[in-house]
């Protein structure tokens, strides 16, 4: 490493690599974090919970190499998680050590007391985490809105957009 020599203090003058520092996130109800500081091991978790969810006949079995759809589909799954759409928030008073976890910043409000009225398909993160499957299932559609007349395109979004359903941990 080369210095420079200012009186009696020596500078690098080249940038040195700094052992990495723990990151610690602010303590509030709930914080919504750039995706980029959550840990990988968080967005991971939460694209498998997703992945799963979606195919419960896996058995949360590892998804082999030759199973190219299985592989793309995890990927987008994960490509939405970790797009700014996660929160760093308390764990619900479970615990009576306050920790905090990574969760996904919204879903469903089924069962939130929101009336007959409410959609029980209210997660905006969610319908694009179905929008990402469905589209990977369906690339000649280019990201196009379904018509009123493809029922059977309705429905296959609408079994992707259950199957993935659910709702908030804490409720």
């Amino acid at each position: 490493m080369k210095y420079l020599i200012l009186g009696l203090i020596a500078v690098p003058c080249f940038p040195m690599k700094t052992m990495a520092q723990p990151v610690t996130y602010p303590a509030a109800d709930s914080v919504q974090i750039a995706a980029n500081r959550a840990p990988e091991k968080a967005i991971d978790g939460l694209t498998d919970f997703i992945f799963y969810n979606l195919h419960p006949q896996l058995n949360r079995r590892k998804i082999r190499s030759d199973e190219t759809q299985y592989i793309k589909e995890w990927a987008a799954i994960k490509k939405v998680v970790s797009n700014d759409n996660l929160v760093y928030e308390r764990d619900c008073g479970r615990n009576l050590n306050n920790n905090y976890e990574w969760r996904l910043s919204k879903y469903d409000s089924s069962g939130l007391g929101q009336g007959r009225n409410a959609s029980p398909l209210s997660s905006p993160v969610l319908n694009k985490v179905a929008d990402a499957v469905f589209y990977g299932r369906h690339p000649e559609l280019d990201y196009r809105r379904i018509q009123p007349i493809e029922t059977s395109l309705a429905s296959e979004w609408l079994q992707i957009r259950r199957a993935i359903s659910s709702l908030h941990p804490c409720y």
